[in-house]
């Protein structure tokens, strides 16, 4: 595929930034089968992305931070370290009390490296949470200079991935070789209450997609499946024709001998 204008939205570039299942397969086919493609998504992607650690409000349930604080007020459990605390605490962001909470779930994922690179000789409780909630404050502010183009370039190598999910999902050699993807970030070229009348969930799917057909890329690549499901259906949109690419985890599941 030569010189096509290519569309990458939230999905597609999370996998870039943080290890998910779909990480391999992004990294493959973005160096592979669009190395000579221009790649660009808009600035209401990258202020998605980083969006996810945004806390809005301050409490127990949405900030993970407000959650480990907790520790200082626990006293120890047999058989459970500081660690398994955290960790515990983490998942526990659901008001309902049970562990089905998505931002809970990627909260624990996204900061399980940071309990886990704390020293075994720090036991007192208070001096445990202070370290932790510095370190899980420094891998947001990393994340979020990684999210943040220059020149409206984002430049994204594969040996600055943050850990997330685990690095199984990924080979040895995609962090040895640091491929290298540089995507450019346009301005918003549509107003996001055009759509908000969408169902909340769907919404910003379809305000991408409408946009990067605003904008005549002949191929959209995302990692969410559903996304062909929550596509834009105004007139412009239904009589532009590109293809949707969906990044899968299948490179994953070869690298762990699943299929």
């Amino acid at each position: 595929m030569i010189h096509l204008k290519v569309g990458l939205e939230s999905s597609s570039i999370m996998p870039l930034v943080a290890i998910t299942p779909f990480t391999q397969d992004c990294y493959e086919s973005m160096v592979n089968d669009y190395s000579d493609c221009t790649l660009i998504a808009h600035e209401d992607s990258i202020a998605e992305l980083k969006s996810i650690f945004d806390f809005g409000t301050d409490t127990f349930y949405s900030n993970p931070m407000k959650r480990v604080d907790k520790i200082k007020e626990l006293s120890g459990f047999p058989g459970i370290s500081l660690k398994g605390i955290a960790m515990k605490l983490l998942l526990d962001g659901q008001a309902g009390g049970w562990i089905g909470n998505k931002n809970s779930r990627v909260q624990a994922l996204f900061f399980s490296d940071v309990i886990d690179s704390i020293s075994d000789a720090i036991d007192n409780p208070e001096d445990f949470c202070n370290e932790l909630t510095k370190k899980m404050r420094s891998k947001i502010e990393i994340f979020d200079n990684i999210l943040t183009p220059i020149n409206q370039i984002l430049s994204i190598a594969s040996k600055n991935i943050l850990p997330y999910w685990g690095h199984h999902n990924i080979s040895a050699q995609l962090l040895s070789d640091s491929k290298s993807i540089q995507i450019r970030i346009l301005p918003n070229c549509e107003s996001f209450a055009m759509f908000k009348d969408q169902p909340s969930v769907i919404k910003r799917d379809i305000y991408h997609y409408h946009m990067l057909k605003k904008e005549g890329v002949e191929v959209i690549l995302v990692g969410d499946a559903n996304y062909k499901k929550n596509i834009c259906h105004c007139q412009m949109c239904m009589n532009y024709r590109c293809e949707i690419v969906i990044m899968t985890d299948r490179k994953r599941k070869l690298l762990l001998n699943l299929i």
